[in-house]
């Protein structure tokens, strides 16, 4: 019998962890098995002023997307923040579930531009 499968999704309902949908061999995954970024908030803290300006982003969240850029060949800030609204591997390694609302390419420029 044919079957036909209805497009129609109103809504989303996810029981679980974005994780549980990346596959184990995904290069995502495997950085993340050891990739330690403990350190960085330390390192960056003198670059931001206190107290001044918008929340940044968290500077773990745009080293990851960096990476995940360069290790998936996206070259380009526009591109790589439109990337993760459908690549569920991008979003589950910078650690934004589905809700969240992504920062915009502007401030990843920005990050690049003072960190050097």
């Amino acid at each position: 019998m044919l079957g036909r499968k209805e497009r129609d999704q109103l809504e989303l309902y996810m029981c679980g962890s974005l994780r549980d949908l990346v596959p184990d061999d995904h290069i995502l995954v495997k950085v993340d098995r050891v990739l330690d970024l403990s350190w960085l908030h330390e390192e960056v803290a003198e670059l931001y002023a206190a107290g001044f300006g918008r929340p940044g982003i968290d500077p773990e969240v745009a080293v990851r997307l960096m990476l995940a850029g360069f290790l998936l060949g996206i070259v380009h800030d526009r591109r790589l923040m439109r990337e993760p609204q459908v690549n569920i591997a991008i979003r589950w390694f910078i650690g934004f579930g589905l809700h969240e609302v992504l920062p915009d390419h502007s401030s990843l420029t920005r990050i690049r531009q003072r960190w050097g």
